[in-house]
């Protein structure tokens, strides 16, 4: 060996110290962005006190009260969900289909009791109004909008009185 070389070995540590300094950018890097992108959500979401999302929850609660609901009939009444309605449309050709799941809230503090007794023409008064509606009927807001005023109407008409309160699509498919 020469006289200026050390016979001793370098710790693996002293070559690849800069290389985990530099390893360690992208893993703040990412950090910051997911924090950011998580702050971001959150503010949307209005899940933060001075979020997006407050002022929108906040105008679509008042369009809601304003669409008929009164002020007096504060949180959800007593919801009853329907098993889904295919129904063809009463297109020329009777090519398209309708594919809708809805829920029904009603009036009081329980589902009236004999709304089970009443499923039956309840389900058939439903299944003849759906299959009589055109795509060009139910494929707009306004078109849906409408169909669930009838669906009110129908449901009342065979209950023999006013209890449903609105009608929730959770699903509504037309193909």
């Amino acid at each position: 060996m020469a006289e200026g070389e050390d016979s001793t070995p370098q710790p693996a540590g002293d070559e690849s110290a800069p290389a985990k300094k530099r390893s360690k950018l992208p893993l703040i890097a990412s950090a910051v962005v997911l924090l950011a992108g998580g702050g971001a959500a959150a503010w949307y979401l209005g899940v933060l006190p001075f979020g997006g999302g407050k002022n929108r929850h906040a105008e679509a609660t008042a369009a809601v009260e304003e669409g008929g609901h009164g002020k007096a009939d504060k949180g959800p009444g007593p919801i009853l969900p329907l098993e889904t309605f295919i129904a063809n449309l009463a297109d020329e050709g009777g090519s398209r289909y309708l594919k809708a799941t809805f829920q029904i809230e009603f009036l009081g503090a329980t589902v009236p009791p004999d709304v089970n007794a009443h499923l039956p023409q309840i389900r058939d008064l439903l299944l003849t109004l759906l299959s009589s509606k055109t795509f060009d009927e139910v494929r707009t807001a306004e078109g849906k909008q409408q169909l669930r005023e009838e669906i009110i109407a129908r449901v009342n008409q065979v209950l023999d009185r006013d209890v449903v309160k609105a009608v929730y699509f959770t699903e509504f498919i037309v193909q």
